[in-house]
């Protein structure tokens, strides 16, 4: 299957490829969203019985910023306040601007709802996001916002709201910031392939088991309502195709059972955003048991992963 290149939701991804091509490396957001390992299996968002929320992904962005990082080598300041920590606005920026001398800087979960150059950012409170800050002159933040907003201006102050990321639940604390990256190894392929099996492994280790195929059960019985349509027909399902394709074409060079899998999901998912606009939630329910099947292959295939002798 080709490599797919187009509009896709990954911001923490195409944020940490920005900055790492300022400081003179050149990583594809395909190749580095397969090492972020955010595409497999499924986890409820909700425990509605008639309509659950379901994202396709045992992974969560800013950990997966962190991994993906080390696995090629880099070190970094990283930055985050947990909810006990004492908010101090002044170190904050403090911090910000010294992490700014050495180059750009990944920064979030963000709030969406609460970046004002955004005209939509009304419709968007408690939608995460993630931006590259390049400069900070005065109280002025200059950045890169990969949702189509590049040199974006935003006063510090103003900014503080969507960098504290209240509504996001995930997260492992406010006004999160990565910086100061130092490659200081050069992992080889290989290497950076057993990283990745061992990442995966983990993640299915402690990832909620049989979610697919009960959200296939759940559709056959009660069929998608509104919030549920518009979350797959704008952005999980396509989103769940593009992360099977980039991960296919990374293991095809390292596991061709494994990226086989991936290539026939990527597709499946392709065939699940088409039913869900048609409204053919039986076919929907159908397309998702087979990618559960799918997924359970590769699921089970990635616990057996023993890496290098």
């Amino acid at each position: 299957m080709q490599l797919y290149y187009g509009d896709i939701p990954l911001c923490y991804t195409h944020s940490v490829a920005m900055v790492l091509h300022a400081y003179g490396y050149d990583f594809q957001p395909p190749y580095l969203e397969a090492l972020m390992a955010m595409g497999n299996g499924a986890n409820f968002l909700d425990d509605d019985p008639k309509h659950p929320l379901v994202f396709f992904d045992n992974g969560e962005p800013d950990i997966s910023i962190s991994n993906c990082l080390q696995m090629l080598g880099f070190e970094y300041d990283e930055h985050y306040l947990r909810s006990s920590d004492e908010m101090d606005v002044v170190n904050m920026k403090e911090r910000l601007a010294s992490l700014l001398k050495n180059g750009p800087v990944i920064v979030g979960p963000l709030d969406m709802g609460h970046l004002t150059y955004n005209p939509n950012h009304g419709y968007l409170k408690g939608v995460d996001h993630f931006v590259t800050i390049y400069d900070l002159i005065g109280d002025e933040l200059c950045l890169h916002d990969p949702a189509g907003y590049p040199c974006m201006q935003m006063n510090f102050t103003d900014f503080l709201p969507a960098w504290q990321a209240e509504s996001i639940a995930y997260k492992r604390g406010s006004f999160s910031m990565w910086g100061n990256l130092r490659r200081v190894e050069t992992p080889s392929p290989a290497e950076i392939y057993h990283k990745l099996s061992l990442t995966m492994k983990k993640r299915y280790e402690s990832s909620q088991s049989n979610v697919i195929e009960a959200y296939a059960d759940s559709i056959r019985s009660h069929g998608l309502n509104l919030q549920q349509k518009q979350l797959h027909d704008f952005f999980s399902f396509r989103l769940a195709s593009a992360r099977s394709n980039y991960l296919s074409h990374f293991l095809r060079k390292h596991d061709l059972e494994r990226a086989v899998l991936k290539e026939k999901m990527a597709d499946l998912f392709g065939q699940a955003h088409l039913a869900s606009l048609r409204e053919d939630f039986i076919s929907l329910a159908d397309i998702l048991q087979d990618i559960a099947q799918l997924d359970n292959q590769f699921k089970e295939k990635c616990l057996q992963y023993k890496g290098r002798e």
